[in-house]
């Protein structure tokens, strides 16, 4: 009976540690498109009545719209050209809003793979026997910034500046060590496993984001 008891109860939570993952995503994409289609509704309305199409169309096409003026507004950007030109626009509108720059400034550095602030994962040690799971952030003649997040919630945490020799790099994607401070550790033997020795070229371990 108590081993029947067991395999129900595992046999539970291995389905809801499936499911519940799906269920937080869908439940994700449902507030995001419900959110893009409140702001996008009176658009949407006007080109299902104009092309006299059911309203669910016209929303699709005002989100395929909005995609492919990003796009195109990219590619522009991209050029020496396009980049100088926006960049001089930004400057003279936008930019002088209170506000609107630190916000580009957050946007930007989490958007750049070699600044990303989980790019490049690292062991600190801490005395003689202790060592944290950070990410670094900065390095240079003045010593090393490393970032300790905190689990299961890695956007709060320490930073710490210390010597260089109290870093260690390690040759594990920065999205899987993530992943170990999220999960409050577990997992963490392939992390230690992974320490790059003194003398080797770590692999690149920026996450894709």
């Amino acid at each position: 009976m108590a081993g029947e008891h067991h395999y129900v109860r595992t046999t539970l939570i291995g389905g809801m540690l499936v499911v519940l993952p799906l269920f937080v995503f869908a439940n994700l994409l449902l507030w995001l498109g419900t959110w893009i289609a409140g702001k996008t509704a009176p658009v949407a309305e006007l080109i299902a009545a104009y092309l006299q199409l059911p309203l669910w169309v016209g929303h699709a096409l005002t989100i395929a719209t909005i995609l492919a003026a990003c796009f195109l507004l990219g590619a522009i950007v991209s050029t020496h050209f396009g980049n100088r030109a926006f960049n001089w626009l930004e400057r003279n509108t936008v930019q002088r809003v209170p506000g609107y720059k630190p916000v580009k400034e957050i946007v930007s550095y989490l958007g750049k793979r070699d600044q990303n602030p989980f790019a490049r994962p690292v062991l600190v040690t801490i005395g003689d026997d202790i060592r944290l799971t950070g990410f670094l952030s900065d390095e240079g003649a003045e010593g090393t910034t490393v970032f300790v997040p905190t689990g299961p919630n890695p956007t709060t945490g320490l930073v710490l500046h210390v010597l260089p020799s109290q870093v260690q790099r390690v040759a594990m994607p920065g999205s899987d060590v993530l992943q170990t401070v999220i999960a409050c550790g577990a997992g963490s033997q392939r992390l230690l496993r992974s320490i790059v020795r003194p003398g080797a070229v770590p692999a690149d371990t920026a996450p894709t984001i």
